[in-house]
């Protein structure tokens, strides 16, 4: 392999926003051959995943990177990368290389290895792009931006998109979903993700947590169990409560799910020993 030594000079990444006529797109100085751009992926998985190099050919002042950006991988087998926050560059007539967070938008494929090569696009899911809008710049962790990307990128549960009394975040998932069209989940996880040793993004889950709320038609013994969803019971939490009484009923369900197999789960009422009521739930 070539190695290619560039001269970098410090670069500055600010947060601030100034007047719209400062801002020049990346993809318009790429278009107009202002600049060339090389994005590589770092050794690296909590930040700064992307390396971007930019050759200023037109002393530009600064190119800006528009939230919800692809950086597609030449490898198929790897993911592609979106950003989630505004990146203004600040160049003042010269060439620069910085970092910037990336966050998987193909849940199924392998985390990019290092120097494997992007390309920068214009993400044609609508959904996707306004979803790392609504992120933009909010201060959100990685967990939560993961959780909400894989939402809307491969169909996934909205129940990492939580976070204890934290109302930026609920407002968030609320957005997503109507976004979406979909139906809010249930429960909430307390989702975080770590690379395995065969490069795939994992999901790590301790426990599932929400609402169950039923209907009871018919007194007798109630039981609860938890089911795979090919309906194997792996766990009775309750085997003979008595129900005396008819009408709608709702708890607060808690449940440590820590080492259990990836997949798909189920909370089943039985009444008499007859099921009346199901609600499944996701496990990674």
């Amino acid at each position: 392999m070539k190695t290619i030594v560039y001269l970098l000079v410090s670069v500055l990444v600010v947060s601030f926003s100034p007047s719209l006529s400062e801002r020049v797109s990346i993809f318009d100085a790429l278009n107009k051959r202002w600049i060339k751009c090389v994005v590589t992926a770092n050794d690296s998985f909590n930040e700064g995943q992307l390396s971007v190099l930019i050759e200023n050919l037109h002393q530009l002042k600064n190119v800006v990177i528009p939230s919800g950006t692809r950086f597609i991988s030449e490898s198929s087998d790897e993911q592609d990368f979106m950003n989630v926050n505004d990146e203004l560059i600040v160049l003042d007539g010269k060439s620069v290389e910085i970092t910037i967070d990336g966050y998987c938008v193909q849940k199924h494929n392998s985390y990019p290895t290092e120097g494997n090569l992007f390309t920068l696009h214009k993400e044609s899911n609508e959904k996707l792009v306004k979803t790392a809008q609504l992120m933009n710049q909010k201060g959100f962790s990685r967990n939560i931006i993961q959780s909400a990307l894989w939402s809307v990128s491969d169909g996934a549960t909205f129940s990492g998109i939580y976070e204890k009394n934290n109302e930026k975040v609920e407002e968030l998932r609320a957005a997503i979903c109507a976004l979406t069209g979909r139906e809010d989940d249930w429960y909430n996880t307390d989702a975080t993700y770590e690379l395995s040793e065969t490069r795939q993004i994992v999901s790590e889950v301790t426990k599932i947590e929400g609402l169950i709320s039923y209907e009871v038609k018919e007194t007798g013994s109630l039981k609860m169990e938890v089911c795979k969803s090919d309906g194997e019971v792996i766990r009775t939490l309750a085997s003979s409560t008595p129900v005396q009484h008819l009408g709608e009923y709702r708890f607060n369900f808690n449940l440590k799910v820590q080492g259990w197999e990836r997949g798909s789960y189920s909370v089943r009422l039985k009444i008499n020993n007859n099921v009346f009521h199901e609600q499944e739930f996701e496990v990674g």
